[in-house]
């Protein structure tokens, strides 16, 4: 078992070296915590501002980038996600009854 976790482990730092992240031209939101791990990127966008080519919003969420996705941290990362959700719903809902429906003339 552990020849296998050390073949995997190589074979994800090789995937991880030959990387190379294009450019994204849609929109993003990014969750990120408020703590991050000593050593993470400094950078507000954790490195993304490099790709993201349309909007980048960025929504920090109190706690630890490792604890955000657990109990009781994970019930706001749930109520942001569901408000900027039911926003863009609205939105949409919004813009399509902008559209006029076709008048026909006889």
């Amino acid at each position: 078992m552990a020849y296998i976790l050390e073949l995997l482990g190589m074979e994800h730092d090789r995937a991880f070296m030959s990387y190379v992240p294009r450019p994204y031209n849609g929109d993003v939101l990014l969750f990120r915590a408020s703590k991050q791990l000593p050593g993470m990127l400094a950078d507000r966008s954790l490195g993304w501002k490099e790709v993201i080519k349309g909007h980048l919003e960025i929504c920090e969420l109190p706690g630890h980038q490792q604890n955000i996705l657990v109990e009781p941290r994970v019930v706001r990362l749930a109520e942001e996600l569901q408000s900027r959700l039911h926003a863009h719903i609205d939105e949409a809902a919004k813009a399509t009854d902008m559209v006029a429906e076709p008048v026909l003339v006889d």
